[in-house]
């Protein structure tokens, strides 16, 4: 009789373990389905998906942020009867890359899924570690325009100074020194990148290109020569008259002795003469006396033993915040 029990429960477990099946299919995983799809569709998660196997949970879709796919990931997590597995890595947070130069050195740094190869194509040079901030993840998105960026990148670093460009949620931002000319060209050139109305730039103008903090001349490289010569071109700023073209008695004399140190420092250095342009008036007037201020200075530089070929006339451009108007500077090259 005993036999006859054993044997009629162990043809009854498969129908059990059917019938929970059943119950499971058309019951439980429906209603988990749904409260996961709701919990994904709270945070607004983008085209968002769960597949169950059987109480394991497998989400996926697009998220904001890392921090946002975090709190997506714990809250299902916390469903009774539900567990995220797979690291929910068919879920996908998006990345972003940031390369900055400051002082001269390269910096990235940014969330980037784990095969991406971030370099810098020459001329540019980056030393060992300088991509020691950049966070690697299986389940990042890398940024749009990523992969197209190097060409932008070797164009708008060639410049001496301090910048950067970053890429995230499909925009591309820029910002350091700069010019007005030089902003236009690489608002321009980033566009090629990622489309127009997606870039964005966050630029701190400057006169010129000579004016950038740390700016190095390449025409002249014995650093104790070029801090006297610094000096004493610092000391021959000229300044005119609002609207004038000639030059205050005793600034000639400054202008004299700027030769001399200049003649003092070599042949081999080059040198940029600009006037700066006033900010009030017709700014088209203005950066045309500006440059005819600079080519007055220009020609007393020549007439007391300056080499023509060294010198280099020009109106600089107008920076916010300077006091500059109105005067001319000469500046190594």
């Amino acid at each position: 009789m005993k036999s006859f029990v054993v044997l009629a429960i162990l043809l009854l477990i498969p129908s059990i373990g059917y019938f929970h099946r059943q119950i499971f299919l058309s019951e439980l995983k429906p209603r988990l389905e749904r409260e996961v799809e709701g919990i994904l569709k709270e945070e607004g998660v983008v085209d968002p998906g769960v597949r169950l196997d059987y109480l394991d949970a497998f989400i996926s879709g697009a998220v904001d942020s890392d921090s946002q796919r975090t709190r997506v990931v714990a809250r299902v997590d916390a469903l009774s009867g539900v567990r995220v597995v797979g690291r929910a890595s068919e879920l996908r947070a998006p990345g972003w890359l940031r390369v900055e130069r400051e002082r001269g050195r390269f910096r990235a740094s940014g969330v980037v899924s784990e095969d991406l190869v971030v370099e810098l194509a020459a001329p540019l040079k980056a030393l060992p570690g300088w991509d020691t901030g950049l966070e690697r993840r299986e389940f990042v998105v890398d940024p749009e325009g990523v992969e197209t960026w190097a060409e932008f990148l070797a164009y708008y670093f060639r410049e001496q100074g301090d910048r950067s460009v970053e890429l995230r949620k499909g925009g591309l931002t820029i910002g350091g020194d700069t010019t007005s000319g030089l902003r236009i060209d690489w608002l321009s050139k980033a566009s090629e990148v990622v489309p127009k109305d997606m870039v964005s730039d966050e630029f701190v103008l400057r006169s010129s290109p000579y004016h950038f903090p740390g700016y190095q001349p390449e025409s002249l490289q014995n650093g104790t020569v070029l801090g006297q010569l610094r000096r004493k071109l610092n000391d021959s700023v000229v300044t005119f008259r609002p609207g004038s073209e000639e030059l205050q008695s005793g600034d000639r004399d400054k202008v004299i002795i700027a030769a001399r140190a200049i003649i003092t420092a070599g042949e081999g250095a080059r040198y940029a003469v600009g006037g700066h342009p006033a900010r009030d008036g017709n700014a088209t007037e203005n950066s045309r006396l500006a440059r005819l201020r600079a080519e007055i200075v220009g020609k007393i530089l020549v007439d007391h033993g300056v080499l023509l070929r060294q010198i280099e006339t020009r109106s600089f451009g107008v920076a916010p915040g300077g006091d500059r108007d109105n005067q001319v500077e000469i500046m190594v090259k």
